[in-house]
C-alpha cells in the first residue's frame, strides 16, 4: 500500500498526488457501468456537435454557388437540429457525470469519518480538531464543486479537443498542424502552472485549517480569555494566522494569472497561424471559403474547451490537494486498523467482534511492566505499571491528578499503545481486543432523540431493550418528566439535560451494547448534588456481570470495587482491597480519611462484583 505522504508536525497525513488519482481510478472502476455509459453519452454530445461549423461552411459555399433557397433552409434546419440534439446530449451526460462522482464522493467522505472515529485520540488531536474538520467540510466541498462543475466541462473539452483536431485534419491536414503552433506555449504554461500550484494550495489549506482551529480554542476558552484580559493577544494570533493564510492564497493568485496570461497568448498565435494557413490554401485553390470558414471557426470553438480544460487544472488541483487530504485519512485508518473504535466521548464504543460479543465472557485484564510516554511530554505517564484483573471482577484507579490513571484506562481501551511492556484483553494485545466500551468524563449530548442517543452503540436495539436500560441504569430518574424515546434532545428545540442526566445515558448505553469489558474514566465526575448517590447505583449495575476498570473520581467507587490501585507518578504505589488498604495506613488509608472527612459518602452498597482475595 501507499503511505500517506509525511506532513508537517502537528498534522494529519495526506495522500500523494499519484496515490490521491489511483485511488480514484479505483473507485471509479467499481461503477464501471455506469462510467462507460456516461462516456458514451459525452462522446455522442460532443460528436454531434462538432457537425455544426461543417455545416455552416456547407451554408457558405452554398451561398457562394448560388445554391438554391432549399438547400439553404434545409442546412438551417439541420443545423439547428443538430446543435439541440448537441445541447441535450451533453447536459445529460454531465449530470450523469456528475451523479457518477458524487455517489463516488459521498462513499469516501463516509469512510474518511469512520477512519476519523477509529483513530486514537492523541492522533487525531495531534492535528486539532479544525484539521479533521477541514477535511470533511472544505476539502469535501472542493472536491464537490470540481466534481459538480469543472470535471464535466474538462471531460467534454478533451473530446471536443480531440474531435475537432480530426475535423481539421479532415478539411485538410496542414490546417490541424497549424493549430498545432499554440501547443507549446499551452504546455509550458499548464506544466509550469502545475509544479508549483499543487504547493501552494497544499500550504493554503493547511494555514486555512490553523485559523479555524485557533477559532476553536478561543471560543471554547472564552471565559478564561476573558478572565485573564487576554483579548488582544489571541486577536493578534488569529490576524496574524489569517494573514499567512492569505499571502499564501496571493501567490496562488499570481500564479493563476500567469497561467492564464500565457493561455491568452497561445490562443493569439494559434488563431493567426489557422487564418495565415487557410488564407494560403485558398490563394492555391486548396480548399474553398467554406472550408476555410469551417477550419477558422473549429479552432475558434477550440478556445473555450482548451480554456476549459487549462484554466480547469486550477480547481482539478484544489480538488487533488483535498482529495489527497481525505485519503491521507483513510489510509492512516486502514494502517491503524482494528477491532476496537474508542469512544470520542461519553458512551462510544468498540464494535464487538467474534471474541467481543454481546453477553461473553468477562475477560481478564494484564498489565506487564507498561510504559508510556504521551507524544511531545518530556517524562513517562506510566512508569514499569504490572496489575492484573480476573475476569468478572472490578478494578478502581484511585490516585492525585496526572498520576496516570486515565492513561491506563485508555491503554487498557487499546487507544493507544505501550512504549514498554503489554496490555492484554483476554489473551490478545489490547488494541487488538474486540468488545472494549470506553465511558469518558467529557460529557457529550448528541443531536437527536433519546432512542438515537442510547443507539450509539448498539444501532439494532429494539425500543423494548432501550426501555430497559433506561430503567435498569436509573436514568429514567434523571430525565425531565415526560422524556420519552422519541423526544428530541439538545439543540434550539431540544430538551436540554444538565451534566448529571446525560452521564446517566453515556451510563445507560452500556446495557444494550452489553460489552464483557467497561471502562469507565471518571464517569461522575459532571454529577451534580442531586445527582451522585444515583450515578455511583448505575454504575454498580452496569459493571454487573462484567470485567470493570473505573477511573474514581469518588472513593465510595474504590471502596465497593473488588480490586483498589492507587497510582502515584505513574507508578503503582498500593493495591488490594478497600479493607486491606485501610488496614495498611498507607497512602490510600490517609486519602480515605481525608475524603471522608470532606465529603459525607454514601452507606456501602454491595460490591460490585463476587470480592476476590488480591491484597498485595
Amino acid at each position: 500500500m501507499n503511505r500517506p505522504s509525511p506532513a508537517p508536525a502537528g498534522t494529519l497525513p495526506s495522500a500523494t498526488p499519484r496515490r490521491a488519482r489511483r485511488e480514484t481510478a479505483r473507485r471509479l472502476a467499481r461503477r464501471r457501468g455506469r462510467l462507460t455509459a456516461t462516456a458514451l453519452v459525452l462522446v455522442c454530445g460532443t460528436a454531434v456537435t462538432l457537425t455544426a461549423p461543417l455545416l455552416l461552411g456547407a451554408i457558405v459555399d452554398a451561398v457562394t454557388t448560388g445554391a438554391g433557397n432549399g438547400r439553404i433552409t434545409a442546412l438551417g434546419a439541420l443545423l439547428v437540429l443538430v446543435s439541440l440534439t448537441g445541447a441535450a446530449l451533453t447536459l445529460a451526460g454531465g449530470r450523469m457525470l456528475a451523479g457518477l462522482v458524487q455517489d463516488t464522493l459521498a462513499g469516501l467522505r463516509e469512510e474518511v469519518f469512520e477512519a476519523a472515529v477509529q483513530l486514537p485520540a492523541e492522533t487525531l488531536e495531534s492535528g486539532g480538531s479544525s484539521d479533521v474538520v477541514s477535511r470533511v467540510t472544505g476539502d469535501v466541498e472542493a472536491i464537490s464543486e470540481a466534481a459538480s462543475g469543472v470535471l464535466p466541462q474538462l471531460t467534454g473539452a478533451l473530446l471536443t479537443i480531440g474531435l475537432t483536431l480530426a475535423g481539421l485534419a479532415v478539411l485538410d491536414p496542414r490546417l490541424a498542424l497549424a493549430g498545432l503552433v499554440c501547443v507549446p506555449v499551452q504546455w509550458y504554461a499548464a506544466r509550469r502552472f502545475l509544479a508549483r500550484s499543487h504547493l501552494v494550495y497544499g500550504d493554503v489549506r493547511r494555514l486555512e485549517a490553523e485559523r479555524g482551529q485557533t477559532v476553536i480554542e478561543a471560543v471554547r476558552g472564552a471565559e478564561t480569555i476573558r478572565a485573564y484580559r487576554a483579548q488582544e493577544h489571541h486577536l493578534g494570533d488569529l490576524a496574524d494566522r489569517s494573514l499567512r493564510a492569505v499571502d499564501r492564497q496571493r501567490d496562488g493568485v499570481r500564479l493563476a494569472n500567469r497561467f492564464y496570461g500565457g493561455l491568452h497568448i497561445a490562443e493569439f498565435l494559434g488563431m493567426s497561424a489557422i487564418l495565415v494557413m487557410g488564407f494560403a490554401l485558398l490563394e492555391s485553390g486548396a480548399i474553398t471559403l467554406g472550408a476555410a470558414t469551417a477550419a477558422a471557426l473549429y479552432f475558434h470553438r477550440l478556445f473555450g474547451p482548451i480554456g476549459a480544460l487549462l484554466t480547469g487544472l486550477d480547481d482539478i488541483q484544489r480538488a487533488t490537494v483535498g482529495l489527497g487530504r481525505l485519503i491521507g485519512v483513510t489510509d492512516l485508518g486502514a494502517d491503524r486498523a482494528r477491532p476496537v473504535a474508542p469512544a470520542g466521548g461519553p458512551g462510544a464504543a468498540g464494535k464487538p467482534g467474534a471474541a467481543g460479543r454481546p453477553g461473553a465472557a468477562p475477560p481478564s485484564v494484564e498489565v506487564s511492566g507498561v510504559t508510556f510516554t504521551h507524544p511531545g511530554a518530556t517524562r513517562p505517564a506510566l512508569r514499569g505499571v504490572s496489575l492484573s484483573v480476573p475476569g468478572g471482577t472490578t478494578v478502581a484507579l484511585v490516585g492525585a491528578s496526572g498520576s496516570g490513571k486515565s492513561t491506563l484506562a485508555r491503554l487498557i481501551a487499546g487507544i493507544g499503545r505501550p512504549d514498554e511492556g503489554r496490555v492484554t484483553v483476554g489473551g490478545d494485545d489490547a488494541h487488538r481486543a474486540p468488545g472494549a466500551y470506553l465511558v469518558t468524563q467529557e460529557t457529550h449530548l448528541f443531536g437527536g432523540t433519546l432512542a438515537d442517543n442510547l443507539t450509539l452503540a448498539a444501532p439494532d436495539a429494539t425500543r423494548a431493550a432501550l426501555e430497559h436500560a433506561l430503567a435498569e441504569s436509573g436514568a429514567v430518574r434523571a430525565l425531565p418528566p415526560g422524556t420519552g424515546l422519541d423526544t428530541v434532545l439538545g439543540g434550539a428545540d431540544g430538551v436540554g439535560l444538565d451534566g448529571g442526566a446525560v452521564q446517566h445515558l453515556a451510563l445507560a448505553r452500556v446495557l444494550p451494547a452489553d460489552p464483557p469489558l467497561l471502562i469507565l474514566d471518571e464517569p461522575t465526575a459532571e454529577s451534580g448534588p442531586a445527582t451522585p448517590a444515583l450515578l455511583t447505583e448505575a454504575l454498580r449495575r452496569v459493571t454487573r456481570g462484567r470485567t470493570g476498570v473505573i477511573v474514581a473520581h469518588r472513593l465510595e467507587q474504590a471502596r465497593d470495587a473488588d480490586l483498589v490501585v492507587l497510582l502515584q507518578d505513574g507508578r503503582v504505589a498500593e493495591q488490594g482491597t478497600h479493607e486491606h488498604l485501610l488496614s495498611r495506613e498507607g497512602e490510600y488509608a490517609t486519602l480515605w480519611r481525608a475524603y471522608t472527612q470532606g465529603h459525607r459518602a454514601p452507606a456501602r452498597t454491595h460490591r460490585m462484583n463476587p470480592p476476590r482475595s488480591m491484597e498485595s
